[in-house]
């Protein structure tokens, strides 16, 4: 996303896509989901994934850093900030397989608890999908290729993932 001063509005950028899916438990379960979302990765045989903002800011801002709400709050902000990402780091961060369970849970827990966390997203390193994580646990799902999309599809349904039949999206 980028601001355009001319036309004084927000522009948003989206690749051709296949499918744009969203999905959530059938069950709420932060656990679950997390678990449910590896076996998916798994699936897909990503060894490594991407994690970028859609805006040009810091990840953590400065009242994330000094918020203090909860045990599970606090143990995923001192997690970023001994892996460097902090209130002036707004790149891309390369995670690998070994690491995806940790990173996502405190990826997660910050998008659940954190109004200032909303706009990132993930994908594999060639880009072939696109993963988003609301902070109600339902997860967007956007196949840029014919190929990936297939074999979503076909794996979901081996998972605890339905659809969540959100207005404008692709059924599964």
């Amino acid at each position: 996303m980028a601001y355009d001063k001319t036309l004084d509005e927000d522009i948003f950028y989206c690749s051709d896509y296949i499918g744009s899916y969203w999905i959530k438990l059938t069950e709420e379960n932060n656990t679950v989901l997390i678990d449910e979302l590896l076996k998916l990765l798994s699936f897909l045989e990503y060894k490594e994934l991407l994690f970028l903002g859609q805006i040009d800011k810091p990840w953590i801002s400065k009242p994330m850093s000094k918020r203090f709400s909860s045990v599970i709050y606090n143990k995923a902000i001192r997690f970023f900030k001994n892996n460097g990402i902090w209130t002036k780091f707004n790149g891309a961060v390369k995670v690998e397989q070994k690491d995806f369970k940790e990173f996502l849970t405190h990826f997660f827990t910050l998008t659940r608890f954190e109004g200032y966390f909303w706009d990132h997203y993930f994908s594999d390193e060639r880009q072939n999908i696109l993963f988003s994580i609301h902070y109600s646990g339902e997860i967007q799902v956007i196949t840029l290729n014919e190929e990936i999309n297939k074999s979503f599809l076909s794996f979901v349904k081996n998972t605890e993932f339905i659809d969540s039949f959100r207005k404008d999206t692709d059924r599964l």
